[in-house]
C-alpha cells in the first residue's frame, strides 16, 4: 500500500502538500488542552498540549503548523516523548505561524502524535490605568477538532473579574491564582474576554481649528466629548470660552463661536473622561418614534436601499428573521466580521478615503474601521435597527491586532445599535476581525473613548484636529453647578402683564442631567405652564425661558414672593404689587384723561350750540 507524506497545518484549514495540493481535513483529527498563565507583568505563558490522530492509512504527517492571533511571541519551543522538536516561527500581518517538525511520523490508522507547544506573548493581557484586561483568541476554525479545553490562570492580585465572556464552565482559586475553564462549544463561537476593574480614567487635550473665509460673520461650533451611558465627561477648560454650549439630537456637546469675517480661531479643550464597564443606567430612556425613524434612514455612507444590502440581509437571515434587535444585530455583526478583511496597506496613505457600505461590500478585502462600521450600520438600519457611528480614541497595545485607522492621534471608529432593553450597545467588528475572534459583541472594554456621535448624519460632526489622550492614575467626581438668574422687577403694577426671563447656566465641570424648572408665586398669576422639563445642560452651557405674569385687579396692592426651583436649587424674589392709581405717571394720565374728556365735551357742546343758532337764523 502506498503511503503519502502529509505536512499538517491548522489555521483555517488542513492542507496536504504533494505535487498538487489536496484538502486533507478528513484524514486527521486534533484535540487541544490549552493553558494561559498570565504573570504579574502581563506576560502570558501559553502551553498547548496537542493530540494529532491519523484517521487513515493512506497518509502520514511529518509536521504541524499552528496559526496564533499574536505578533509578539517569544521563547517558542515544542517537545514530545522523544525529546525536543524543531520549530520555525513566521509572522505575517496580525498572525504568527509556528511550524513543528515531528521526531516521528504519524503513520497508520488511529496512530497518534502527542506533543506540547510552549511560547510567551504580551498580546493576551494588558494593564491600563486602573484595569487589567485579558483577551484570548477563539478555537481554530477547522474540521475534525475532537476536543478543545482552555484554562485561564491569572494572579489573585488582579481581583475578581468585573466582566467575563463567555461564562466559564468552572472557576477555582488557590492562595495566589484564579482559574477559569472553558470548553470547545464556547470557544468555537468567540474568544475569551475578561476585565478586572470597573472604571478607566483618561485625560484629554483637544484642539480645533476654525476659519471663516466669508465676507460676513458666521456662527460655528466645535464638538466636545459627550456623556454616554458608559462614560462621564469633565471639562476643565475651554479656551477661548464659547458663547454657549448646547446638546444636539445625537447627544453631542456643541461649543458655539461667532467668527468675524475672514478670521481664524484655535479652540483648546482640556478635561477628563471616566469610562465604565457596566452601564450607569440599566433602564435608559426609550427612543422617541421620531428619533427612531431618523436613526434607520439612509445616508451618504449608509446606502440601505441598495439591492446589494437587501441581498446581504437575505443571506444573513436565511434561517429566519429574529424578533429582537439584539439577535438581529448579532447575526449582522458576525456577517461583517467574517465578510470584510482589514487592509493595512490603506494606512500608508496620507488621507484615507472613506468608501462607504456598498463599496466595502463589493470590495471586502480593502476595509479599515470605517468600512466595518459603515457596513454594520447600513445592514442594521435596513433591518429596522437604529444604529449610529462612534468616533473617538481607542487604546491599542498592539496595532496589528487592534488597528487604528482614522488619524495618527489613535482615532478609531466603531458602531453601536439600539437594544430595546439595554439602550445603546457598543460593538467593534473591526477589532473582533483583527484580534483572532475576541468577542466585541457580547462584552466591551474600557479602551474606547467616544469623542463624537454620528447618527442623524453619516459625515458630521467632526472630532478635533489634534487629539491627545493619556491614561490617568487619578479619579474625579463630575459635578455640575447651576446658576439661576431672572429679570423679575421689584415692583409690579396691578393689571399690567409682565414678561420675565429665567436664565439657567451650568458653571460646573460636567453636565447637569435632565431636570425640571418650576415657577411659583402667591397671588400673582402665571399664564401658561409653570413647570417645565429641562434637557441636559453641558458645562459652560446656558438656556433661557420666558414666562408671563399677571396680577388679578387694577386697584389691588400687595407683597408677594416669586419662587424659582431648578435641580433642587431654589431662589426667591420679593416683589411689590402696587395699584394702578399709584403708578408714577398716573396723575398725569388722569389729568390728560380729564382734559380729553373736557375737550370732547366742549366740542360736542359747541357743535350743538352752533347747530341750534344756525337753525334759529333760518327761521
Amino acid at each position: 500500500m502506498k503511503i503519502k507524506i502529509l505536512s499538517f497545518c491548522i489555521s483555517l484549514a488542513f492542507f496536504l502538500w504533494l505535487p498538487f495540493k489536496v484538502f486533507a481535513a478528513d484524514e486527521f483529527s486534533t484535540s487541544y488542552d490549552v493553558t494561559y498563565d498570565v504573570g504579574q507583568d502581563g506576560i502570558t505563558q501559553v502551553t498547548q498540549k496537542i493530540t494529532l490522530k491519523n484517521l487513515t492509512s493512506k497518509f502520514y504527517a511529518s509536521n504541524f503548523t499552528l496559526s496564533i492571533g499574536s505578533t509578539t511571541l517569544s521563547d517558542v519551543s515544542a517537545s514530545d516523548e522523544a525529546g525536543v522538536m524543531e520549530t520555525t516561527v513566521e509572522s505575517k500581518g496580525n498572525k504568527t505561524s509556528i511550524t513543528t517538525n515531528f521526531n516521528q511520523q504519524v503513520a497508520g490508522a488511529d496512530k497518534q502524535q502527542i506533543f506540547t507547544l510552549r511560547f510567551k506573548s504580551r498580546d493576551f493581557a494588558q494593564s491600563l490605568g486602573k484595569t487589567w484586561e485579558v483577551y484570548l483568541p477563539k478555537a481554530p476554525e477547522a474540521t475534525n477538532i475532537e476536543g478543545y479545553s482552555l484554562v485561564l490562570s491569572v494572579p489573585a492580585s488582579f481581583g475578581d473579574p468585573t466582566s467575563i465572556s463567555p461564562t466559564p464552565k468552572s472557576e477555582s482559586q488557590t492562595f495566589d491564582r484564579l482559574f477559569f475553564t472553558f470548553n470547545k462549544d464556547q470557544l468555537q463561537k468567540s474568544g475569551v474576554s475578561v476585565n478586572f476593574g470597573t472604571i478607566q480614567v483618561f485625560d484629554f487635550n483637544l484642539k480645533y481649528k476654525l476659519e471663516n473665509t466669508s465676507l460676513f460673520p458666521v456662527l460655528t461650533s466645535v464638538t466636545l466629548p459627550p456623556d454616554t451611558n458608559y462614560q462621564d465627561i469633565l471639562i476643565g477648560k475651554i479656551s477661548p470660552e464659547p458663547s454657549n454650549v448646547t446638546v444636539d439630537e445625537d447627544g453631542n456637546y456643541l461649543a458655539w463661536y461667532k467668527l468675524p469675517r475672514r478670521s481664524k480661531e484655535e479652540v483648546t479643550v482640556t478635561g477628563s473622561a471616566k469610562l465604565y464597564i457596566i452601564p450607569k443606567n440599566k433602564r435608559p430612556q426609550a427612543l422617541s418614534k421620531q428619533m427612531s425613524e431618523k436613526l434607520v434612514k439612509s445616508d451618504r455612507y449608509w446606502e440601505k436601499e441598495n439591492p446589494a444590502i437587501s441581498a446581504a440581509l437575505t443571506e444573513i437571515f436565511k434561517e429566519g428573521i429574529p424578533q429582537l434587535n439584539r439577535d438581529k444585530a448579532r447575526l449582522i455583526h458576525a456577517f461583517v466580521v467574517n465578510t470584510l478583511k482589514y487592509d493595512t496597506t490603506r494606512l500608508n496613505n496620507e488621507g484615507i478615503e472613506r468608501l462607504g457600505a456598498i463599496t466595502a461590500l463589493n470590495n471586502p478585502n480593502s476595509a479599515v474601521c470605517m468600512e466595518f462600521t459603515d457596513l454594520f450600520i447600513t445592514l442594521s438600519r435596513a433591518a429596522g435597527i437604529p444604529a449610529r457611528e462612534l468616533d473617538g480614541f481607542a487604546y491599542s497595545q498592539n496595532r496589528n491586532l487592534r488597528p487604528l485607522s482614522l488619524s495618527p492621534d489613535l482615532l478609531h471608529a466603531w458602531p453601536e445599535y439600539y437594544d430595546e432593553e439595554k439602550g445603546w450597545v457598543m460593538v467593534d467588528p473591526t477589532w473582533e476581525n483583527t484580534s483572532g475572534g475576541v468577542d466585541y459583541f457580547n462584552k466591551f472594554d474600557l479602551n474606547h473613548l467616544v469623542l463624537a456621535i454620528r447618527g442623524t448624519s453619516s459625515s458630521l460632526p467632526y472630532t478635533g484636529d489634534d487629539v491627545k489622550v493619556t491614561v490617568s492614575s487619578g479619579d474625579f467626581i463630575a459635578k455640575s453647578q447651576i446658576e439661576v438668574s431672572s429679570d423679575i422687577p421689584e415692583v409690579l403694577w396691578a393689571g399690567f402683564p409682565v414678561n420675565i426671563t429665567v436664565k439657567v447656566k451650568n458653571l460646573g465641570n460636567s453636565a447637569q442631567g435632565p431636570t425640571g424648572l418650576t415657577l411659583n408665586a402667591g397671588q400673582i398669576s402665571i399664564l401658561g405652564e409653570n413647570v417645565l422639563s429641562l434637557g441636559a445642560i453641558p458645562p459652560f452651557g446656558q438656556t433661557t425661558y420666558q414666562f408671563n405674569l399677571r396680577t388679578p385687579f387694577l386697584w389691588q396692592g400687595f407683597d408677594d414672593v416669586v419662587e424659582i426651583t431648578v435641580a433642587g436649587q431654589k431662589i426667591t424674589k420679593k416683589v411689590i404689587v402696587q395699584p394702578f392709581f399709584l403708578f408714577a405717571p398716573f396723575p398725569y394720565l388722569f389729568i390728560a384723561v380729564l382734559a380729553l374728556i373736557g375737550i370732547g365735551y366742549g366740542s360736542v357742546l359747541g357743535l350743538h350750540i352752533y347747530k341750534k343758532r344756525s337753525k334759529s337764523k333760518k327761521q
